[in-house]
């Protein structure tokens, strides 16, 4: 058996809210448990008897009576609560268990990403929606909160999909963890939830998980596309751009033969160099390419390459946490290229490093200066927050 048990997401304030849903799935669980386990008897003898006898049908007349099964979401007379109640509700306790986990360890960082309020309305629409997605291709009722687990699950996908998830694993004596990139642990339950609804396999609404998972990943696309939390290095869109700057910088430079082996003097010329960041850059292996750039640098300290070969290296350099590199590779870009349309953004970054860790307040200052054109609100926050750390 696996399971997750954290993400390497650190974490900048208490994650109330999400803790908060945990909780009330939990009381709820403990307060209903045991009407709904005679609900759930009441089902399957039921099913036993196939509806043969009028008693049976009585039974599950009377059952479907009952307050509590009301609360369940059934799709041929869905009524508006139900959209909400359901979610909260549990057939066990590995159920709740398994929904629990899953909503602790991508929850919180999710939780942190949009604030307390939004995460709040988020989690509930994503088990609205998942529960429209599950009545109109369904008609067993359903509970639990998986579809809006799944949401939360989706979201994180898109905002920190290079994150890594610490696995456990239980094989009958041996327990150990391992870790591996969020990414791939939630394709694969994308994955595995669509092959199940495919073949048919168990009593799981997992239309009601692809449609949280779909959902879930459609928001946090939007709200990076649209400006509305602040872009990360690692979320969904900043990879992709990244990966579009890199592909740029190939088709900027031009083609360059490799410089020969036997000549050593070829690694330290500067057309030889340029020639290699570029075929570097052109082969996605930007952490060489940074290294070549601080060879090149070496001999010609003003050297600039072409404006989006300039930013994938200095973007690489920023990752590789070489911050005094990472700046003198910025501020040549800017010196360079002064009519960049990011440049905004660039100087916006710059701040950052100055600001947090170079120890150059004054130049950070400068940068961000609330003056300064072409920041998004997003940015002007982020700037306002590092002169308020400056300010003390």
């Amino acid at each position: 058996m696996f399971f997750p048990v954290g993400t390497s997401r650190e974490l900048r304030r208490t994650p109330w809210v999400n803790y908060t849903l945990i909780a009330i799935n939990v009381l709820v669980f403990l307060f209903t448990e045991r009407s709904l386990k005679a609900l759930f008897e009441a089902q399957r003898s039921i099913e036993a008897a196939r509806l043969n006898s009028r008693p049976w049908l009585e039974d599950f007349v009377r059952t479907m009576q009952d307050p509590l099964g009301q609360l369940f979401l059934y799709p041929d007379r869905a009524e508006l609560y139900q959209y909400f109640t359901y979610q909260f509700l549990h057939q066990d306790l590995w159920h709740l268990i398994g929904n629990m986990v899953f909503l602790f360890v991508f929850g919180n960082a999710v939780e942190d990403r949009l604030g307390r309020i939004g995460y709040l309305l988020f989690y509930l629409a994503g088990g609205v929606l998942a529960g429209i997605g599950h009545v109109l291709t369904s008609e067993a009722p359903v509970l639990g909160a998986s579809g809006a687990v799944a949401a939360v699950t989706g979201i994180f996908l898109a905002l920190f999909p290079l994150s890594v998830t610490t696995l456990g694993y239980w094989l009958v004596f041996i327990i150990g963890s391992f870790q591996v990139l969020s990414l791939w642990v939630i394709l694969f339950r994308v994955a595995q939830d669509a092959l199940f609804q495919l073949m048919g396999i168990g009593n799981v609404a997992y239309t009601a998980h692809l449609a949280g998972y779909a959902y879930g990943f459609a928001v946090g696309l939007a709200l990076l596309l649209l400006r509305l939390i602040p872009p990360e290095r690692y979320d969904i869109l900043s990879i992709l751009r990244r990966f579009r700057d890199t592909r740029a910088a190939a088709i900027d430079a031009p083609p360059t033969l490799p410089p020969p082996r036997a000549t050593a003097a070829a690694s330290t010329d500067g057309a030889g160099l340029r020639g290699e960041v570029a075929s570097l850059l052109r082969d996605g292996r930007d952490g060489e390419a940074a290294d070549a750039y601080g060879r090149l640098r070496a001999d010609q300290p003003e050297a600039v390459l072409p404006l989006r070969s300039q930013l994938a290296v200095a973007n690489q350099l920023m990752q590789d946490q070489s911050h005094a590199e990472a700046a003198e590779a910025y501020e040549l870009l800017l010196r360079a290229h002064p009519g960049y349309d990011e440049a905004s953004r660039v100087r916006l970054i710059l701040g950052l490093l100055y600001g947090r860790y170079l120890d150059r307040p004054d130049r950070a200052r400068e940068l961000l200066d609330p003056g300064a054109p072409g920041l998004t609100d997003a940015d002007r926050t982020l700037a306002d927050e590092v002169l308020a750390e400056l300010r003390g």
